[in-house]
């Protein structure tokens, strides 16, 4: 303990001396105290860091730049390079902000971020427009905000911080309204189903489709056409065809909807060459999600058969329900019943009914095999069967 105080002692007694001899030669003045003068200008060393192993596993170490002030006062040599600073003080290598420049006489340095540079010759010089660096613990204010009415070209030559232009709307000619309407929110597929035998008998049967619906937050419009002919030994034996209009005016989160529906029918065999029928009423969806769907209906309307010995329209009611469900993104599962009776009587009435099976065969969404089945009931045929039941297998191409 007595040999740490007499070290002690005799380095307090080394630094006055050192100090005094400094103050009489004129490289300290008199008037700066002790106290305030940096050690590393006495020539003491006071590094206590890490050792060289220990600084490896800690890793690289960063600095804030120093203020300008302790920049000011590092010593340029006119005739050499920078002098070592002491250890006490950051060294121009650690500095690390993305460019820095020191001007004295005839010397110049340029510091940049990365491994430690060799200071230049005093013939290199640099005189690159760098913008001096802030103290330590001050904010950099940024680029002034810009004013909405300024224009874009006035601003970025002020430097102020303009916002990223909206993406421009997509707009449309009146002529090109009904071509986008026609051309893009449908979901569409054709159907086709062909069988046929030769030899003892000579058939042939052919059934083909489409079904095209749009789905928008406001409504929805399905379309849908069917028509089958088959043939026995070059006879027609079957020639029918149906198409349905069904348009649903959505109340937005309502359950309630308005629905109009058109349908024309024609058989070669039957008492009518072609029935038509238009209603409308209310709707109510009790289930309505993107997997599955499910709603019922209700209104009035007026059918009309052509050709047939009663033609006058009769005003009719109009039942029906709807359902769709998504068992998988494989199978598809579909049903819709219609009946529609006669006002002034209800015994006499028509039903027709049809439920499919879609099944998925590729992955792009674009082939798909349908099965079906479809009821038309008459409860006046006017000699001909009342019902009238279809079963197909069908190919579909959805685009």
């Amino acid at each position: 303990m007595g040999k740490t105080r007499s070290a002690k002692s005799l380095g307090r007694l080394g630094l006055t001396a050192l100090a005094i001899g400094l103050i009489c030669s004129g490289a300290l003045p008199s008037g700066v105290a002790l106290a305030e003068t940096p050690l590393w200008q006495l020539g003491i060393a006071t590094f206590s860091g890490k050792k060289p192993e220990e600084q490896a596993q800690a890793g690289p170490s960063f600095h804030f730049p120093p203020p300008e002030s302790e920049i000011a006062q590092l010593p340029v040599d006119a005739t050499g390079p920078l002098k070592q600073p002491g250890p006490t003080e950051r060294s121009i290598s650690d500095v690390q902000p993305a460019a820095y420049q020191i001007n004295s006489g005839e010397t110049a340095a340029v510091v940049s971020p990365g491994l430690p540079m060799p200071p230049l010759p005093a013939a290199a010089q640099l005189d690159l427009p760098v913008a001096p660096a802030a103290p330590a613990g001050t904010t950099v204010p940024g680029p002034p905000a810009a004013d909405p009415s300024t224009p874009i070209g006035q601003a970025l030559a002020t430097g102020a911080a303009v916002e990223s232009a909206p993406l421009a709307e997509e707009t449309a000619s009146w002529y090109e309204i009904p071509w986008r309407w026609v051309t893009r929110g449908w979901k569409n597929h054709a159907e086709l189903g062909l069988d046929g035998s030769s030899g003892n008998s000579r058939t042939l049967a052919l059934q083909t489709g489409l079904e095209m619906k749009r789905k928008t937050e406001r409504y929805t419009l399905a379309i849908d056409f069917d028509y089958r002919k088959a043939t026995n030994r070059g006879l027609t034996t079957e020639d029918n065809g149906r198409l349905n209009l069904d348009y649903d005016r959505l109340f937005q989160d309502s359950k309630w909807s308005a629905f109009g529906k058109f349908g024309a029918e024609w058989d070669q065999f039957k008492a009518f060459d072609s029935r038509l029928n238009l209603n409308s009423g209310l709707g109510y969806h009790f289930i309505r999600t993107d997997d599955a769907m499910f709603a019922t209906r209700f209104g009035a309307g007026a059918s009309k058969e052509i050709g047939a010995p009663d033609d006058a329209w009769k005003p009719e009611a109009v039942f029906g329900a709807e359902g769709e469900y998504q068992l998988n993104r494989y199978n598809k599962m579909k049903a819709k019943v219609d009946y529609f009776p006669a006002w002034e009587d209800f015994s006499d009435y028509r039903v027709v009914s049809d439920v499919a099976w879609e099944i998925l065969l590729d992955d792009t969404d674009n082939l798909s095999l349908k099965l079906a089945l479809t009821d038309r009931y008459d409860s006046t045929p006017q000699g001909a069967k009342p019902n009238d039941v279809y079963y197909s297998l069908l190919l579909l191409v959805k685009f």
